[in-house]
């Protein structure tokens, strides 16, 4: 055998290395489209949760609107009691309807929170 030539070397080098950046290149493109394909899927799952939190976003508008009718109303009554009552006693008991009130709006929570129905 002869020697051999030297810009053979250097030619299977260079094919070598424009293999492996061909390689990276196409690796890389793969990688693109996988997580390209997986924040398509993220967005399709979050789309689909946003609707359930919508959903139940406005049942609890819903629910607190309610709850707020009824606390206005009962301030409105607390204040009404109060605005017609003496000068508080020296013992600052509270007033006998002020009190039944009070009870009622525990009972009435603690129902709700029992899950049983109201009266």
């Amino acid at each position: 055998m002869g020697p051999i030539n030297p810009l053979f070397g250097y030619i299977a080098a260079g094919a070598l290395v424009i293999g492996i950046g061909a390689g990276w290149k196409v690796r890389d493109w793969q990688c693109d489209a996988a997580y390209a394909k997986a924040l398509e899927k993220v967005e399709r799952d979050r789309k689909a949760l946003q609707g359930k939190i919508n959903a139940i976003s406005t049942t609890y508008e819903q629910e607190r609107n309610q709850a707020d009718v009824v606390v206005a109303g009962t301030r409105t009554t607390i204040r009404e009691i109060y605005k017609t009552l003496p000068p508080v006693p020296a013992d600052c008991s509270a007033d006998i309807r002020v009190v039944g009130l009070l009870e009622g709006s525990v009972r009435d929570a603690n129902r709700a929170a029992s899950g049983q129905s109201g009266e």
